[in-house]
């Protein structure tokens, strides 16, 4: 697979997540639990808030580093759109009727996503500095 290739996979996967956790955050409450209970034997069955709190996290971590992948050049751009989406989806949930969106969930999101673009960024870091060292 090519650089092209795999670049446009990357931007995919990125928006793909973005979908997802819209998806998962505005749905009913349901969806949510049904999850839960799927994955609670795996996770050694933490209670319910901290396995919210666990997955704010992961999901806005792995969308940080996949918008940081897709688009390398541009950081502001890419904390515009995960730290964008994080205060959005809270504000999107206190207008269902089965949700609330909490500005401690918001701010797990934002950290989740700052943790993952700094991890992108530096693992780029080490590859770039890596590539032009060895060449």
């Amino acid at each position: 697979m090519n650089r092209k290739n795999v670049s446009r996979l990357i931007t995919t996967a990125a928006w793909v997540a973005i979908i997802a956790i819209a998806y998962a955050t505005l749905t009913k409450v349901g969806f949510v639990y049904a999850i839960y209970f799927k994955l609670a034997p795996f996770l050694m069955r933490p209670e319910m808030r901290t396995y919210a709190r666990l997955e704010h996290v992961v999901a806005f971590a792995i969308l940080g580093t996949l918008f940081s992948l897709a688009y390398p050049r541009r950081t502001i751009l890419v904390c515009c759109v995960v730290f964008g989406a994080a205060a959005a989806l809270e504000i999107a949930q206190t207008l269902t009727p089965d949700r609330h969106g909490t500005l401690m969930d918001a701010f797990e999101k934002i950290g989740g996503g700052a943790a993952g673009i700094l991890f992108a960024r530096t693992i780029q870091h080490f590859c770039l500095n890596g590539r032009t060292t060895s060449e």
